[in-house]
């Protein structure tokens, strides 16, 4: 499932890619410049896919992001939309699995209390990542968004 070969343009070729995370490591962080940034984004992926695979029993994840951009500048960030298989499974979460679920997604606009304050973005993984999930029927739309500019991007299923 080794994940194809750098466009000229430094993108994946366009469409969803079936990976596993040694596939993701070798195309995304050991085949392009500034390993070391690479490494500690991909060491964040690989937790966050891990806590989501606990919760969610089975599903897909998109990878995207700066990461999967082979370029000169260093990467800032990755993005993944997780994909469940069975929505219904999420909706049967106790407040345990909700919690932890609710703690793998990037929040903007959020007011906490006690003491009261306004915080424009909180995200997963000390903000390494923005992580998002797809409600049934929004497949395409996140495909449209992952796929701009005729990029690729990988797909971890488990």
């Amino acid at each position: 499932m080794a994940l194809p070969h750098w466009t000229a343009q430094n993108v994946l070729p366009p469409g969803p890619h079936p990976a596993d995370l040694a596939d993701v490591y070798e195309r995304l962080v050991f085949d392009a410049p500034h390993q070391n940034e690479r490494e500690l984004l991909f060491s964040a992926l690989n937790s966050y896919l891990g806590v989501a695979m606990r919760i969610i029993a089975s599903g897909r994840a998109w990878i995207g992001g700066q990461l999967i951009v082979r370029s000169h500048d260093v990467p800032q960030g990755l993005d993944v939309v997780l994909i469940p298989d069975e929505w219904g499974a999420l909706k049967r979460l106790d407040d345990s699995g909700r919690s932890a679920l609710y703690g793998l997604l990037t929040l903007q606009g959020v007011i906490v209390g006690q003491p009261a304050m306004y915080l424009d973005k909180i995200q997963p993984v000390g903000g390494m990542l923005d992580g998002f999930i797809c409600r049934p029927g929004d497949e395409e739309t996140w495909e449209d968004v992952w796929a701009e500019g005729g990029r690729g991007y990988p797909e971890v299923v488990w």
